[in-house]
C-alpha cells in the first residue's frame, strides 16, 4: 500500500504506475512576537509517523501555540519532537513549557545547559529588552534533563520517519544550528526543508527587507562566514526556513542576504567609533540609514517604529561593540 511518503505521478502507456516523494509538509504557527502578527512564527512539520515543532516562540507564546495545536486536533503532549535553532526567547522561550507536557527538545549543546537552568538566560534577556520582557518575552521554564537532547554538528536523528541533520550556523549565536528534515525513507541526502533561525536574518512582514540582528554578546563574523559557507554547500533551491520570514528558495536569499550583511557591518563598526564620543549622533546615522532601506522594500511606518526602534538600534550598536572589543569582528561575510 502507498502511505502518506508517496503520491501518484502517472501511468506509462504499458500500464505501469510511476511515484514520487510529497514534498514533505509545514504549517507555520504565528508566535505573535512583540505582539505583532506574522513576524515569528514556529513550523509544525506532518511527519510520516506524527507531528513534529521546529521553534516555540517565547513563553508568553505558549497558550497561542496550544490554540493553534488544538485547531489541527493536537495536545502539546502529541509533539513527537521540538527542535530549537538556538536558544533565544523568541525562538525556545516556552520549550520548557513543551518539554512539561512530556516533549523531547533537542539544541545545540551550548544552549543545552542554559535551557536546563535558564537563570542566566532569563537574566540576560531582561537586560537587553528591559520593560519590554514581562510583555512579551516571559520566564522560561527549566527543563528536566531526561527531555533534553544536545545535538552536535553533523548529528543525524529520527524521529516520525523524518531524518533531521543539525548543522551548526555560528555568527549571530554561539549555540545556533539549522535544522535540514527529510523523509527518513527518501533516497539521497538533500534537504527537503532547511529551519536556518536567524543565521539568515529577519524579514519584515509585507515586505522584502532583510534586518540583520547582531545583540550582545555572542556576534563573531568569521564564524558566520564559516556558517554562510555550510549552507551555500546545500542545493540553490533548498526550502529554506526563516523563523522570522518563513519560506525562501535558499541560493536567492542567502545572496541578498550576504549583501545586506556586507553593507551594514562595516557601517556599524563606523558607528560603534561615533558612539564612544556622542550615541547620539550614532544613533541618529544609524536609524536614518535603516529607515530609508526599509521604506524602499515595503516596510509601514508602524513596523519600522516596532522592530527598527531604538531597542533594536541600540541592541545592534552593542553587539558589534562586543564583537570588536573580542576580536572577532569583521567588515563582511564573504
Amino acid at each position: 500500500m502507498i502511505d502518506a511518503l508517496y503520491q501518484q505521478r502517472n501511468q506509462s502507456s504499458a500500464g505501469a504506475t510511476f511515484y514520487e516523494v510529497r514534498p514533505l509538509p509545514f504549517t507555520a504557527l504565528d508566535t505573535n512576537y512583540l505582539g505583532i502578527r506574522a513576524t515569528a512564527n514556529a513550523f509544525l512539520i506532518d511527519a510520516p509517523d506524527g507531528a513534529v515543532l521546529c521553534e516555540c516562540g517565547c513563553a508568553v507564546s505558549f497558550d497561542s501555540l496550544c490554540t493553534q495545536l488544538a485547531q489541527r486536533g493536537l495536545k502539546p503532549r502529541d509533539l513527537r519532537a521540538l527542535f530549537v535553532t538556538h536558544i533565544h526567547l523568541d525562538h525556545a522561550g516556552s520549550a520548557g513549557h513543551f518539554a512539561r507536557e512530556g516533549v523531547q527538545v533537542f539544541v545545540h549543546p551550548r544552549g543545552a545547559r542554559h535551557l536546563m537552568e535558564p537563570s542566566r538566560l532569563i537574566a540576560g534577556s531582561r537586560a537587553v529588552h528591559g520593560a519590554l520582557y514581562d510583555q512579551f518575552y516571559g520566564d522560561p521554564i527549566a527543563i528536566d534533563a531526561k527531555l533534553l537532547h544536545a545535538v552536535e554538528h553533523d548529528a543525524l536523528i529520527e524521529v516520525a520517519g523524518l531524518r533531521v541533520r543539525a548543522i551548526e550556523t555560528q555568527g549571530h549565536a554561539r549555540h545556533h544550528h539549522a535544522w535540514t528534515m527529510r523523509h527518513a525513507e527518501h533516497e539521497g541526502d538533500d534537504a527537503e526543508l532547511l529551519f536556518v533561525g536567524d543565521v539568515l536574518g529577519m524579514i519584515s512582514p509585507g515586505s522584502s527587507y532583510i534586518s540583520i540582528p547582531v545583540p550582545p554578546s555572542d556576534i563573531d563574523i568569521p564564524a558566520w562566514r564559516e556558517s554562510i559557507a555550510r549552507l551555500r554547500a546545500l542545493p540553490r533551491n533548498t526550502r529554506a526556513i526563516l523563523t522570522h520570514g518563513g519560506e525562501r528558495e535558499l541560493g536567492p536569499h542567502l545572496d541578498r542576504f550576504t549583501a545586506r550583511m556586507n553593507e551594514e557591518l562595516p557601517l556599524l563598526a563606523t558607528l560603534v567609533e561615533v558612539a564612544r564620543t556622542d550615541a547620539r549622533e550614532a544613533d541618529a546615522r544609524y536609524q536614518a540609514f535603516l529607515e530609508a532601506r526599509a521604506r524602499a522594500e515595503g516596510v509601514s511606518e508602524a513596523l519600522i517604529a516596532s522592530l527598527l526602534g531604538r531597542t533594536f538600534r541600540s541592541m545592534n550598536l552593542d553587539g558589534i561593540k562586543h564583537s570588536i572589543n573580542a576580536g572577532l569582528f569583521e567588515s563582511s561575510v564573504e
